[in-house]
């Protein structure tokens, strides 16, 4: 018959395994996220890769934003160049 000794030993072990399995997790958890983070912060600092930025001007007739490099739409008025 285990005695009281065994069992509390037992139960501390079963504890401790317990405890450092979920504070193994949660520290395993936190450096995902900061990976995560750190490759978002690159992401948006460098851009997203096959990203180009264009330069926006208004146009006077629609008041709708386009790219500068842009043709003229179907639009009689329209000031872009054809």
């Amino acid at each position: 018959m285990p005695s009281f000794g065994k069992l509390a030993l037992l139960v501390a072990i079963v504890a401790f395994v317990w405890f450092g399995w979920r504070w193994f997790q949660g520290w395993e958890k936190e450096r995902r996220l900061a990976a995560e983070r750190r490759a978002r912060e690159e992401t948006v600092r460098d851009g997203a890769p096959g990203t180009r930025i264009e330069e926006l001007a208004r146009c006077s007739v629609c008041a709708a934003y386009v790219p500068t490099a842009t043709r003229a739409c179907a639009r009689r008025d329209c000031p872009f160049p054809r």
